[in-house]
């Protein structure tokens, strides 16, 4: 009987600790999906600035 109720408080440690585990893995998740995101913005930003550039030079070369 002892052994039984020992083995089932640590299954439920167990189980404790992967919930954990799992929520903790989920966050990373998503920091890395906000984290993505953010950066092509960014790149997005800098493709339009140097197409911007781009023409400027374009316009100067031509006079």
């Amino acid at each position: 009987m002892e052994f039984i109720i020992f083995g089932m408080l640590a299954a439920g440690l167990v189980l404790l600790l992967l919930s954990y585990k799992k929520e903790r893995g989920a966050n990373v998740e998503t920091q890395l999906e906000n984290f993505s995101i953010q950066l092509m913005k960014e790149i997005y930003q800098i493709k339009k600035k140097l197409k911007v550039l781009e023409d400027e030079i374009m316009i100067n070369d031509k006079n």
